[in-house]
């Protein structure tokens, strides 16, 4: 029989007990305190200590037969991780900061000056496990009440120290719905540019963590305010440019609205992601011809920016096609709403896209971001019909699952060609044959089909 689950109440009170023990002060801080006040859920715990963690980390795992710490050297931290929760031991330590970098020379310190080098003050907030006594040097429970986010020094040392701690706070804010106090954020608008000196791989982290809160456009409007989203997303930046007086959408705004939309009806980040740069083309391609404001083929030049945006977030190339795809179809659900379309056009759509469908239709809904209701729900009623749509001609036919019934390798071998895009070509034709009812798709009548069509089929495909 397995061991039983534990939770984080239970471990604490082992700590509590293995500090009684040892007679050494073990202090809860940070985030589960904080956490535990807004009543939220929360599974990483951290402990701190005036003594060597490490060896309290060891022992302690040990003493109740819990895995093996994991030592982070350099941090002088150990990570203990059981049923997904995650314990991290470190020695109460002080930090200072060479200018171009973010990694700190570190000294042995006491609990109150540990608490002074943390991030903010809803942080930096502590518990004696031994006496319950609760350490707030920075009256943090109070900003917690207030709904507040404040450096516990000065926020100009703060940010210039680390200034990921800038992408931190609005982080925090954004999840949260706190605000950023006044001295804080005048802190992060003077050390926007250090910004720089972080690694893509951290901001990164603290982007995709702002797009999984409940209402993600609060956190891109931070950025803007402090000044930070020109240099880290230029692309989004772009979309506040105000080229023209003519009356079009103001971008910035029906962007962000259109993924606090999307937000409420999907947590999936990548999706949400697709609805932050799904008009990131139309600065690009903006023109004015008889009066009229036009973007002509923005969905093709989002499509192609949307990858170096997906780079530099270090999002994995499968999920960038994905984010991409989603970019550049994104009109179609509704240009097809529009004109009643023939069952035949239909397949050839759910061929195209796949079983990209359901968050297709996710980000064209959000996209209707109209001051007129009526005209938000008279689009919406279009969409949902032809979504209705689609999926009955999807459930008879399967084409989303659809398949050839001959593979690369025959078409070679019967048209006598050479392994590359002509290929692709062909069988693009023949599924569209076989969509649109003018063949059956079985391997006998297509084998048949090419070498009686050979010339002409050759003409269609080259490249």
């Amino acid at each position: 029989m397995g061991r039983r689950k534990i939770g984080p109440e239970e471990i604490i009170m082992k700590m509590k007990e293995f500090s009684i023990e040892k007679n050494i002060p073990i202090y809860l801080v940070g985030g589960y305190i904080r956490d535990k006040i807004l009543r939220k859920k929360s599974n990483d715990i951290d402990f701190v200590m005036e003594e060597d963690a490490l060896k309290i980390a060891e022992e302690f795992a040990k003493k109740y037969g819990f895995p093996q710490p994991v030592f982070y050297g350099r941090f002088g931290t150990a990570m203990i991780e059981i049923d997904e929760i995650k314990l991290e031991f470190a020695t109460a330590r002080r930090e200072s900061y060479p200018e171009h970098s973010r990694k700190p020379f570190v000294q042995r310190a006491t609990i109150y000056q540990d608490l002074e080098r943390r991030d903010f003050t809803i942080n930096a907030i502590a518990k004696n496990l031994i006496t319950g006594e609760i350490i707030d040097p920075f009256e943090g429970i109070k900003d917690i009440k207030r709904k507040i986010i404040r450096t516990p020094i000065d926020p100009n040392r703060t940010f210039f120290d680390d200034p990921l701690r800038i992408l931190r706070g609005i982080r925090f804010a954004t999840k949260f719905k706190f605000e950023i106090e006044e001295k804080t954020l005048d802190g992060m608008k003077k050390n926007r540019e250090r910004i720089k000196i972080v690694s893509w791989e951290r901001i990164a982290d603290e982007i995709m963590k702002i797009l999984e809160a409940s209402k993600p456009s609060y956190g891109f409007y931070l950025m803007d305010i402090v000044g930070i989203l020109e240099i880290i997303l230029p692309e989004i930046s772009a979309l506040k440019e105000k080229t023209t007086d003519h009356p079009c959408k103001e971008l910035f705004d029906h962007t962000l609205k259109t993924l606090d939309n999307i937000s409420k009806h999907t947590k999936n980040v990548y999706i949400r992601l697709s609805a932050l740069l799904h008009d990131i083309g139309k600065p690009y391609t903006l023109r004015i011809e008889d009066e009229k404001v036009s973007f002509h083929r923005h969905e093709f030049v989002g499509e192609k920016m949307s990858y170096d945006v997906c780079r530099r977030l270090k999002i994995g190339e499968e999920k960038a096609r994905f984010i991409g795809k989603l970019i550049r179809y994104h009109l179609r659900p509704h240009l097809l709403a529009k004109e009643n379309p023939s069952d035949n056009a239909l397949r050839r759509f759910i061929r195209e896209i796949g079983r990209d469908m359901q968050p297709l239709f996710i980000l064209a809904k959000a996209d209707l971001t109209s001051r007129n209701p009526l005209k938000v729900k008279k689009a919406l009623e279009r969409l949902e019909n032809l979504e209705k749509r689609i999926k009955e001609i999807n459930k008879r036919d399967r084409i989303s699952t659809f398949k050839l019934a001959i593979d690369g390798f025959i078409i070679m071998d019967i048209l006598g060609i050479p392994q590359g895009k002509q290929v692709g070509n062909v069988k693009k034709y023949l599924e569209n044959l076989v969509i649109g009812g003018k063949i059956r798709n079985k391997k006998r009548e297509l084998v048949r089909f090419l070498k009686l069509n050979k010339k002409e089929i050759l003409n269609v495909s080259k490249i």
